[in-house]
C-alpha cells in the first residue's frame, strides 16, 4: 500500500464491517534489530497483547485470535525486510487486509478496534513529498526520485558533447556552435526525463543541483508545470555524490517543506483566534465541528486522547447524555481523538500531528473549518 490520503481512506472504508480490525505497527530498523529473530520477538510481544484482548470482543474473539496468527505467519514467512524500517499490518477475521512497508520508522504498538488505527499512517503522510533531484553537468546528468525516506536513482544520462579546442577562426566558431547545440540537446533530454517522471507519478518538488552556470542554463528548459515546482536550494552535490549524501540532502529538503507548511497552517489558525466560524480549539469545539463535518484541517497532539461516547448516528461527545441527544443507543469509545481523526480521514480533511502540546497553545486538538 502506498501512503496516500486516498489509500488511507480506502483502508478505513474497506474495514467498515462487523468484524474488529487488528492494527500492528512494528519498528524493523536493522541497526536496532539486526536479526530476523529480534523482529519476531518484538512482534510476539505485541501479538500476546492482542490475544489477551480477544475475549473482550465476544463473538468476534476467534477472529481476533486468527488475526494474530495471520500476522505472525506473514512476518515470519513472507516479510523481506530490505530497507524497511517501519511496518504496518492490518487484519480482520483472520484475513490480512493491507500492509505498509516504510523506510521511515514507526512506533511499535498494537490496537484492536472497530476500524483500522491509522494515526501513525497520517503521521507518515504528513512528511510525504515526492521529490525529484536532477544533478546536471554539461555532458552528463543523474536523476533521482525520493519518497518517504526511499531514494531511487532513476537514470544516469551521458551525452556526447565535444570538448573545447584551440583552433581559431571560422572553424572554431562552427565547432563552438556544435558544442552548444549538443549541450542544449543533452539538457533538453534531462528535462524530458523529469517530465516523464512527473507524468508517471506527479512530483511535488524538483531540486536542481550542479555548477551554478549549468543549473541556471538547465532550469528554463523545464516544462512550465515543473518549473513552478523547482525549489531554490543551497544543495551542493557533485555528480559523484553517493546515495547517503543524496539521501541526506533530500531529507533536509523534505524537513524544510514540512516546517514551512506547518508554520503557514499554524499562522492561519492563530489569525482565526476568536472566530468560531473558521476555527475550533479544544476537544469540545472540535467535536462539534467533526459532528457537523466541517473540519478542513485538523491539528492533533499525539497521545492526547480522551475516552468518550458515540451516538447511534455516529456523533461524538465527551459525556453519555450529550451523545444520547444525537440518538440512542450510545456506545463508549476508548479515544475520541482517534474517532475524530477517522472522521477527518473519511471527509478528506488534511491532518497535522504534533508531539508538543505547546504548538497548539496547550490544547490537545484544534481545527480550521470549512464554511
Amino acid at each position: 500500500m502506498e501512503i496516500t490520503a486516498a489509500a488511507i481512506r480506502a483502508l478505513v472504508d474497506e474495514a467498515d464491517g462487523p468484524e474488529p480490525v487488528t492494527s500492528v505497527y512494528l519498528a524493523t530498523d536493522g541497526a536496532q534489530l539486526p536479526r530476523a529473530a529480534d523482529v519476531e520477538a518484538r512482534l510476539d510481544g505485541l501479538l500476546r497483547q492482542v490475544r489477551r484482548e480477544a475475549d473482550a470482543w465476544g463473538p468476534h474473539a476467534d477472529g481476533v485470535r486468527a488475526d494474530a496468527d495471520t500476522l505472525s505467519r506473514w512476518v515470519r514467512h513472507e516479510f523481506d525486510r530490505g530497507d524497511t524500517r517501519g511496518l504496518a499490518l492490518f487484519a480482520s477475521g483472520g484475513r490480512l487486509l493491507e500492509r505498509v512497508e516504510s523506510a521511515r520508522e514507526v512506533r511499535t504498538l498494537a490496537r484492536v478496534a472497530t476500524t483500522p488505527y491509522v494515526v501513525p499512517l497520517e503521521a507518515l503522510l504528513g512528511r510525504h513529498h515526492h521529490i525529484a533531484l536532477a544533478l546536471v553537468a554539461r555532458d552528463r546528468a543523474r536523476v533521482f526520485r525520493y519518497r518517504l525516506g526511499r531514494l531511487e536513482e532513476h537514470r544516469e544520462l551521458v551525452a556526447e558533447v565535444h570538448g573545447q579546442h584551440e583552433q581559431g577562426g571560422w572553424a572554431q566558431a562552427r565547432y563552438q556552435r556544435t558544442i552548444e547545440e549538443e549541450k542544449l540537446a543533452h539538457m533538453k533530454d534531462v528535462a524530458e526525463r523529469l517530465r516523464a517522471l512527473h507524468d508517471e507519478d506527479p512530483l511535488d518538488v524538483v531540486v536542481v543541483a550542479g555548477a551554478d552556470a549549468e543549473v541556471a542554463e538547465f532550469t528554463p528548459l523545464l516544462h512550465p508545470y515543473l518549473k513552478e515546482r523547482v525549489r531554490p536550494s543551497g544543495t551542493r552535490l557533485s555528480l559523484r555524490a553517493g546515495p547517503g549524501e543524496v539521501l541526506a540532502a533530500l531529507d533536509g529538503v523534505e524537513q524544510e517543506l514540512v516546517s514551512e507548511r506547518r508554520s503557514a497552517l499554524l499562522e492561519r489558525l492563530a489569525a482565526a483566534q476568536g472566530s468560531g466560524a473558521i476555527a475550533a480549539r479544544g476537544l469540545r469545539h472540535v467535536l462539534e465541528a467533526a459532528n457537523a463535518k466541517r473540519i478542513d484541517t485538523l491539528f492533533v497532539v499525539e497521545g492526547a486522547g480522551e475516552a468518550g461516547f458515540k451516538s447511534a448516528s455516529g456523533a461524538l461527545a465527551r459525556h453519555e447524555h450529550e451523545a444520547a441527544a444525537y440518538g440512542e443507543p450510545v456506545e463508549p469509545v476508548a479515544d475520541l481523538l482517534d474517532e475524530v481523526i477517522e472522521e477527518a480521514v473519511r471527509s478528506g480533511a488534511h491532518i497535522e500531528l504534533f508531539r508538543e502540546p505547546s504548538r497548539l497553545d496547550g490544547h490537545p486538538v484544534a481545527a480550521l473549518l470549512r464554511f
